[in-house]
């Protein structure tokens, strides 16, 4: 509630609608954080966002906005809080950002490392009277010294349904910390190099699009310059709508992250919203088919000339890796597959849960 973008509302409403879909009953919780002092003490704008997105999706879940320092609590009075945390089951904690000494009420304690911006575990000192931890990386953050569980990021199909996919409409590429152009001094990744990335345009028959943050305007020059559309970050990220807006108005996505933080990442959020859509995706994860039905609507490759033979691929049968991309989505990543068996490792029963 405190930052609403696109990715970070996107990633606890799976969570929130999920979990009350399968007849949980779901408090979400937020408060002020440590170390904060130049925050709101009541994002209400984000309150109302949130609340409406829900009604929306006729989910009943109380939004509850808590600033310990100031005793604020908004969307609850504190006694009322204080019960349904101490009647509760589980806390889900994603990204680590419950501080409250009140979160050691509920029965459980469940800390999930998750992939957005928004989510970074910034201290390791309180995340660990967690029971369990489980992550969305590979390699989850050395802050915290623990036994992570693997786990993959729950999706709402029908939030992300929308027109059929067209050849004309362009390819969303993700290149976090890889491919830039020469002279920027920015490393390689996935086996691309800036040149290569430079290249892209003309390797390809869709326009390929990044976004990026306003910081590297020298960056989106020289991409612009080469054929790319480059779009502001903060707008493409600024609401769910645009968020969403940016994937209903791709054909696909090629992700071209597998350097740094991001190459630890199992699949993304972003990646799992596509393919709910029926945008078929391309990562540079060789060892992805090992646990994900890969080769139809979901593609890997190694090197900048795999990566161009995935997108000729899905051109040529775009169609069909469309159909393939939203039935991964619901046959693996539905919530009500991930969710049910986060809970069942979480928890020794079907209980109440807190998120």
């Amino acid at each position: 509630m405190r930052r609403p973008t696109g990715s970070n509302l996107a990633t606890h409403l799976h969570y929130l609608i999920g979990l009350r879909k399968l007849g949980h009953e779901v408090v979400y919780l937020e408060d002020r954080g440590a170390g904060q002092p130049g925050l709101s003490p009541v994002p209400r704008a984000g309150l109302v966002l949130l609340g409406e997105l829900l009604r929306r999706c006729r989910v009943d879940v109380p939004l509850v906005w808590v600033d310990p320092d100031a005793g604020l609590v908004g969307g609850m009075v504190w006694p009322q809080l204080r019960r349904r945390l101490t009647n509760a089951d589980l806390l889900l904690d994603l990204g680590g950002h419950c501080w409250l000494e009140e979160r050691s009420l509920p029965r459980r304690r469940v800390l999930l490392d998750v992939d957005t911006a928004d989510a970074p575990l910034a201290d390791a000192g309180h995340q660990l009277d967690h029971d369990l931890f489980f992550s969305y990386h590979r390699e989850p953050t050395a802050l915290v010294d623990a036994d992570w569980l693997p786990t993959i990021p729950p999706v709402v199909p029908r939030l992300w349904y929308g027109p059929p996919t067209r050849a004309e409409l362009p390819l969303r590429v993700r290149a976090d910390a890889a491919g830039a152009p020469p002279g920027t001094g920015e490393r390689r990744a996935c086996g691309v190099s800036p040149g290569q990335l430079l290249a892209l345009p003309g390797r390809i028959s869709p326009r390929p699009w990044m976004a990026l943050p306003a910081a590297r305007a020298a960056l989106a020059a020289e991409l612009e310059g080469a054929g790319w559309t480059i779009r502001d970050d903060a707008t493409a990220d600024s609401s769910l709508s645009s968020y969403r807006g940016n994937m209903i108005g791709s054909q696909a996505a090629l992700s071209l992250r597998r350097g740094g933080a991001a190459a630890s990442i199992w699949f993304s959020s972003q990646d799992a919203c596509m393919l709910a859509a029926g945008r078929p995706v391309i990562v540079s994860d060789p060892d992805l088919d090992s646990w994900l039905p890969a080769g139809v609507g979901l593609l890997t490759f190694a090197g900048f000339d795999g990566a161009v033979s995935a997108v000729e691929r899905i051109q040529r049968e775009l169609p069909r890796h469309a159909a393939a991309a939203r039935s991964i989505a619901e046959r693996v990543f539905h919530f009500r597959v991930v969710l049910p068996s986060l809970l069942a490792q979480a928890l020794p029963r079907r209980l109440e849960a807190v998120a």
